[in-house]
């Protein structure tokens, strides 16, 4: 089930900068070029237009007046129109090229930020809705950055020169341009915040429809040993129609706003043709036996009503895109808005004066924990810890649920803060760390190994330079993995699930054993890398990592039902704090 997302207020009347429309500004800035090279083609599309208003104006009241016409005028008329059309087509391809330009730079940044939030991440949202909102969302600013920012400017360009070629010849129709063009836009807005609350409402149950797909999937063989497939084939049902009310609400709103505004544009160059009408056949009831404007000037008029609102009406159809942008902005925001833990965590003087406040010692230990304690939220996450990890050894770390094991492995990868105390890396504070170089030398090996859809292949070099042949199998020899791979009917390129469909739990974290060996990382870090395995399995895999990790700096988190004899010491962590062990005892 999805996390709720926080709706911020709606903004009513008045214009407020809201953090999305900040967001999708900055974003549209980084394309600033192409923006404007967008602009000066609306500007040249304008002068097409009304030039050729102007000269068909001309050549269709000497058709009347005259039975003839001016060839040259008909010329002109029709190179306005290719240029309106070069234009036009001009200003979408760039405008298209902007926005997929935005959004590919988004999305490696937004996919980048989740890989340094690590396990952090699920406090955003689940796996599924947070690949909803990296693919989904941003994709649903496309109309934003291709459409409606391009058509604001033109909205604002096209009905003010239109109002400055009409003003000269007939105050009458300038006043009804006036009086009608703020009524589209008053319209256009109200409709456009009752389409970004639904299109809140819609990303929220795609994203609660994402995550319960992908605990189907993987559940589906529990399910099914325990005859509850109905119950959660109803429950996806239900979602999916959700999704689907939902879809269809935005969707009325739509076609309302779209429907609206045609009613007001029509009525308005209904009304300019009704005055126009009856201004040439003399019979305005103010001005009886007059024409207020000759017959090239009305044509002139009749042709620039439909350009005028055009561009207001296409606002409106916009206006929708607008909404949905911001909504999935908010999203987005979420996730940026959630830190991550690097060198830039603390600043350099803080850290300093942290590091000069604390005595240490010149020992030449790789990591060294000074009370460190992790409190958060009134909750202890890490009871307190004072000791030290000399380069090449191997720490068992075991004691009950909740006491912080698994959060000291968090910490250490450089995904928390905030934690209380001091850490060591060489005797540097772990804050001003350069974090990047620090997981650089790590393995991280946790309880249910993580992979990608793809070969066996891919997933061993997923992230790490490629090695040679050689070194492959020298790693799939050590970690035991050549034997069942070779077994393989495609070997290194059988496919593997998210969840290793195929494998047994013994082979995947020998897989990952073997992943770690090709990282040629020298701190290790393991989280109850048995987990799950029956007895056999977890003394093979054991042994395994005994033979592997000689040499290597270990911190292995296992309960102590399964003793690791090989350790160089034992660690027990409980609730008031960090005691050491002798291992024969245990074993």
């Amino acid at each position: 089930m999805s996390k709720r997302e926080k709706v911020p207020k709606e903004p009513r009347q008045r214009r407020v900068k809201t953090p999305e429309s900040a967001f999708l500004n900055e974003w549209a800035k980084r394309q600033t070029k192409r923006y404007r090279l967008v602009q000066l083609l609306g500007i040249i599309f304008t002068v097409g237009l009304v030039a050729q208003a102007w000269s068909l104006a001309n050549v269709f009241s000497d058709l009347v007046i005259d039975g003839a016409f001016s060839v040259s005028l008909l010329l002109i008329a029709f190179s306005a129109l290719l240029i309106r059309a070069l234009a036009s087509f001009g200003r979408e391809r760039l405008s298209a090229a902007a926005s997929r330009s935005i959004r590919y730079t988004l999305r490696k940044k937004l996919l980048s930020h989740l890989t340094h939030l690590g396990p952090s991440r699920l406090k955003i949202d689940e796996d599924a809705a947070l690949s909803t909102r990296v693919y989904e969302q941003v994709d649903a600013l496309d109309d934003y950055f291709s459409r409606y920012k391009p058509q604001l400017f033109m909205v604002s360009l096209i009905p003010c020169v239109i109002l400055l070629a009409v003003l000269p010849v007939s105050y009458i129709a300038f006043g009804v341009f006036m009086m009608t063009a703020p009524l589209v836009i008053i319209f256009m807005i109200f409709v456009g915040h009752k389409a970004a609350q639904a299109n809140r409402r819609q990303f929220r149950v795609l994203a609660m429809l994402s995550n319960q797909f992908m605990d189907l999937s993987q559940g589906l063989a529990e399910l099914k040993r325990l005859g509850r497939t109905g119950q959660a084939k109803q429950r996806l049902s239900d979602s999916a129609s959700a999704y689907q009310r939902t879809t269809m609400g935005v969707l009325r709103l739509a076609f309302l706003s779209t429907a609206t505004l045609e009613l007001f544009a029509s009525l308005s160059i209904a009304m300019i043709a009704l005055y126009l009408g009856l201004g040439l056949l003399e019979q305005l009831p103010w001005d009886k036996g007059q024409a207020p404007v000759t017959l090239t000037q009305a044509f002139f008029l009749l042709l620039l009503a439909p350009e005028f609102y055009l561009p207001l009406r296409q606002l409106g159809n916009d206006y929708h895109a607008k909404q949905k942008a911001e909504a999935a902005a908010t999203a987005l925001l979420e996730i940026f808005n959630t830190p991550t833990q690097d060198a830039q965590t603390a600043s350099k003087d803080d850290a300093i004066q942290s590091h000069l406040s604390i005595v240490k010692t010149q020992s030449t230990s790789l990591l060294t924990f000074q009370a460190l304690s992790w409190q958060q939220a009134g909750r202890t996450r890490l009871a307190p810890i004072s000791n030290h990890i000399r380069e090449g050894e191997r720490i068992w770390l075991s004691g009950e649920s909740g006491v912080g094991k698994s959060s000291l492995l968090h910490l250490l990868l450089g995904f928390e803060k905030g934690y209380q105390g001091e850490c060591f890396v060489y005797n540097e504070p772990f804050s001003i760390l350069d974090i990047a170089q620090w997981r650089g030398r790590l393995a991280w090996l946790p309880q249910t190994p993580e992979w990608v859809n793809g070969s066996i292949r891919q997933n061993l070099l997923l992230g790490i330079q490629p090695p040679s042949g050689q070194e492959i199998q020298t790693a799939l020899e050590k970690s035991q993995c050549a034997d069942f791979i070779k077994a393989l009917p495609a070997g290194l390129e059988t496919k593997l699930t998210e969840l290793g469909a195929g494998l047994s739990g013994g082979q995947m974290q020998r897989l990952s054993i073997a992943r770690a060996l090709l990282s040629n990382a020298d701190v290790w870090l393991l989280d109850e890398p048995c987990s799950g395995l029956d007895e056999d399995t977890t003394n093979a895999v054991l042994e395994t990592l005994n033979s592997v990790s000689k040499g290597k700096t270990l911190l292995v988190v296992s309960h102590d039902t399964h003793p690791i004899s090989w350790a160089d010491r034992h660690w027990n962590l409980t609730h008031g704090g960090l005691h050491e062990q002798s291992i024969q005892a245990i074993a």
